[in-house]
């Protein structure tokens, strides 16, 4: 049984909007952009946050070690929600708007590529079937011996947020009054539905109470329970081997220094290996567009871990990366299972002053069906 160095579930309760993320570039066609294209905010966001409440609490020696996760979130009813694997068919139906009763398997007569991946049953192409969407994880696609599944269904959960334009003024840097003319600029914000929450794995506790939270800000609420009481079967999964094909329930960070791939690299090695090709056979990769995943280094900020936790200086944007997104699934062509991810190499991840598999990236969960 692998040790996960995730034991807490940190949850954050908004209190009115949020900001959707900073930094994100904004083309000339689009001078206001919209903040809920990058949200909720990624893992290292909760990490810098987590990071400073644990230098307040005098426990700064407790950083380095530091691991977080997401970003997820949970419904009204506590139930925690898990990003859809991309192989579940879609489609428009069912109390939520969305189900999945099919899904996509490897063909393993075809040669590597997104053609390999086939369903048991013909496919209208008339329009794009949906994808993307959130599933309880109750519901996550992997029969098990106590609980085995039975229900051929899986409901697809949307997103519980929307953007709400707003107005802000530019305010005057010696004066709290507006700039002056031509000084409003429009903003979205992000509103959560009544009850819900978002959520990240954490191996560090925290004091519960009230923290900003996504700039400008933002005041919600933060509390911690461990995963024994808000997700128990997460731990199980998380523990299992990874049989083909498995799914990506965070996005996916691999590469060297400078470069940025679909899946790992082992950058221990002279020139690297990868250690998912079998007979020079990469795996059957199920994915879409990348995302970019971007985040702050140094004193203390709230988004994300120090690389030095004693050095004080200027904050500084990391390189930035390209992910693979949450819910691309991976088929390795031989029948041997893969560790779990807990037991990954940390060559396997990019090293800005830590691994960043500190940060969750690619956590991974098996998928079987029955």
């Amino acid at each position: 049984m692998s040790f996960i160095p995730f034991q807490w579930l940190v949850l954050l309760e908004p209190l009115g909007i949020l900001h959707g993320s900073s930094g994100r570039l904004l083309s000339p066609e689009t001078l206001t952009g919209s903040a809920v294209e990058h949200f909720p905010p990624d893992s290292p966001v909760m990490a810098g946050l987590l990071a400073a409440m644990l230098a307040h609490e005098k426990r700064q020696e407790e950083v380095r070690d530091l691991h977080t996760a997401g970003p997820f979130w949970t419904a009204p009813n506590d139930e925690l929600m898990l990003p859809a694997p991309l192989l579940l068919i879609q489609q428009e139906d069912g109390p939520t708007g969305r189900e999945s009763r099919d899904h996509l398997f490897w063909d393993n007569g075809k040669l590597p590529g997104p053609s390999g991946w086939k369903s048991g049953k013909p496919l209208t192409r008339q329009h794009k079937a949906p994808s993307g969407g959130w599933i309880r994880l109750n519901d996550w696609p992997c029969s098990e011996k106590k609980n085995k599944r039975t229900q051929s269904t899986i409901p697809i959960h949307g997103d519980p947020w929307q953007a709400v334009p707003h107005l802000h003024p530019r305010l005057r840097e010696d004066e709290r009054v507006s700039a002056g003319e031509a000084a409003l600029f429009l903003e979205y914000g992000i509103a959560l539905v009544p009850g819900v929450r978002l959520a990240y794995l954490s191996s560090h506790a925290v004091s519960d109470g009230l923290v900003r939270f996504g700039g400008e800000g933002h005041l919600a609420h933060l509390s911690c329970i461990t995963l024994e009481r808000g997700a128990t079967r997460l731990v199980s999964l998380l523990q299992k081997q990874l049989h083909p094909p498995f799914a990506l329930i965070t996005p996916g960070v691999w590469g060297g220094p400078k470069l940025s791939i679909r899946e790992p690299i082992d950058t221990s090695i002279s020139r690297g290996t990868f250690p998912w090709h079998r007979d020079g056979s990469p795996p059957g990769i199920l994915t879409e567009r990348p995302r970019p995943w971007r985040h702050r280094l140094g004193r203390g900020s709230g988004e994300g871990i120090r690389s030095d936790p004693g050095r004080v200086g200027k904050r500084r944007l990391s390189r930035g990366r390209w992910a693979v997104p949450a819910g691309t699934c991976y088929q390795i062509h031989d029948d041997n299972p893969i560790a779990p991810w807990a037991e990954w190499n940390l060559h396997w991840f990019p090293k800005e002053g830590f691994s960043f598999k500190q940060l969750g990236t690619a956590l991974a969960l098996p998928i079987s069906f029955p």
